[in-house]
C-alpha cells in the first residue's frame, strides 16, 4: 500500500557489549567451519541488568528523543517480542505505554517473530490513518536469548542469536524520512519449519531446552522437502518486496539501501540477497555481523546505524526487509528527507 502522509519522524537502538567471536571458537562454543560460512564477527550478549523490557525502554526513549516527540503526543505503542518478556503473566506493552508515553494512547503486543517490528509498521498506519486524531505511534522491540533456554551459537542454522532493542516512531507530521509504501505476504503452510515434530506443552517445560530450530527443521523436511520451502521462501520474500516497490513506482534494483535481517553471510545469500538480486554491498551487513540476529530488533537498528553514520543521504531509499517465521514478510519502503 503506498502512503502520502506517513513519515519516520524518529529511530532508536540499545545493545549490550558484544562478544568478538573469536571467544566463543576458542573455548569451543562455535564451530570455526560454521564460522567460515557465516563470517561472524561479534554477537551482542546481555548481561544480568539488561532485561529486555528495560532494553526496550531504553531503545523507545532514543526513538522518541530523535522524533522531539512528549510520549503524551504519541496515540499507540505497539511491542514486537519474538521470545521471553521479562515475566509470566504481564504485560510489557503496557510497561512500555506508561513509561514511554505517559500512560496515554493505547498498547498491544506483537508476536509475529522476526518480522514483528517491521510488519507492525503496517498495523501502526492502519491504526493513524482510521482517525484524524492519531497523529503518532512508535513501535518497539527487544529480545534476549540466554542459557539454558537458548545455546544462541547452534540454535538456528546459519545465524547466531544476538540480545539487544530497537525502535521506530511514525508520524502524519513530518520526519526524517517519508513512509512511501508498505507490502506484506504470507505462507503459512511453511510454520512447521519452527514446529517441526515437537508436541504442544500446557507451560514451559526445561525439557524442551535448549531450543533447537535446526532439528526442528530437519523434522519439517519429512513434510516439505527444504528445497522447496527455500523456493516457497524466496517467493514469499518476493511478492513482499515487488509490491511495496511497484506501490512506490520503483524496482528493486532502484532502492539505495536494504537493510536485511543480521543473519550469518550463506544464510544471507541463500534468504534474502539472491531472491531480491541485492548485492550486500548495499546493505548493513558489516554492522549486523558484529551483533548478530536480535529477534524482531534487526531492522530499526540497522536504519539507526544508516541513518547515524550519514550513510543514507537526502532523497535516497531505504528498503527494510522483514522476515518472520511462520512464515510471513513485510517490506517497507522509504526515502529520505530531501533537506530544506
Amino acid at each position: 500500500m503506498r502512503y502520502k502522509d506517513l513519515h519516520v519522524a524518529g529511530v532508536g537502538s540499545w545493545f549490550p557489549t558484544s562478544v568478538p567471536i573469536g571467544e566463543a571458537v576458542a573455548d569451543g562454543r562455535y564451530n570455526p567451519e560454521v564460522l567460515a560460512k557465516t563470517q561472524m564477527a561479534g554477537v551482542a550478549v546481555a548481561g544480568p541488568y539488561d532485561p529486555q523490557p528495560v532494553m526496550a525502554l531504553n531503545a523507545g526513549r532514543r526513538a522518541l528523543k530523535h522524533a522531539g516527540l512528549p510520549g503524551h503526543q504519541v496515540s499507540l505503542l505497539l511491542h514486537a517480542v519474538a521470545g521471553y518478556n521479562g515475566l509470566e503473566a504481564w504485560n510489557c506493552a503496557s510497561y512500555l505505554q506508561n513509561e514511554l508515553l505517559d500512560g496515554h494512547g493505547f498498547s498491544f503486543e506483537i508476536r509475529q517473530l522476526s518480522n514483528g517490528a517491521v510488519g507492525a509498521v503496517e498495523l501502526a498506519a492502519s491504526f493513524l490513518g482510521a482517525h484524524a486524531s492519531r497523529r503518532a505511534a512508535v513501535i518497539t522491540t527487544a529480545d534476549v536469548f540466554p542459557a539454558p533456554v537458548w545455546d544462541r551459537w547452534t540454535a538456528s542454522p546459519g545465524l547466531i542469536f544476538g540480545d539487544g532493542a530497537s525502535a521506530l516512531v511514525l508520524s502524519k507530521d513530518g520526519g526524517f524520512a517519508k513512509v512511501l509504501s508498505v507490502a506484506s505476504a504470507c505462507d503459512p503452510a511453511l510454520e512447521g519449519m519452527q514446529r517441526g515434530n515437537s508436541p504442544f506443552f500446557g507451560y514451559a517445560d526445561p525439557s524442551q531446552y535448549p531450543v533447537d530450530i535446526r532439528a526442528r527443521t530437519h523434522e519439517f523436511a519429512d513434510v516439505l522437502p527444504l528445497r522447496q520451502a527455500a523456493k516457497r521462501m524466496a517467493e514469499g520474500l518476493h511478492a513482499a518486496a515487488d509490491e511495496a516497490c511497484a506501490d512506490a513506482g520503483l524496482r528493486i534494483a532502484d532502492v539505495d539501501h536494504v537493510v536485511v535481517p543480521n543473519f550469518g553471510r550463506e544464510l544471507l545469500q541463500e534468504e534474502c540477497l539472491d531472491p531480491l538480486g541485492v548485492d550486500v554491498s548495499r546493505t548493513v551487513w558489516d554492522w549486523g555481523r558484529e551483533v548478530g540476529h536480535v529477534g524482531a530488533a534487526d531492522q530499526f537498528a540497522g536504519l539507526a546505524r544508516l541513518v547515524e553514520t550519514g550513510k543514507a543521504r537526502p532523497g535516497e531509499t531505504v528498503l527494510l526487509v522483514g522476515v518472520g517465521g511462520g512464515f510471513n514478510w513485510t517490506c517497507v519502503l522509504l526515502r529520505m528527507a530531501i533537506e530544506s
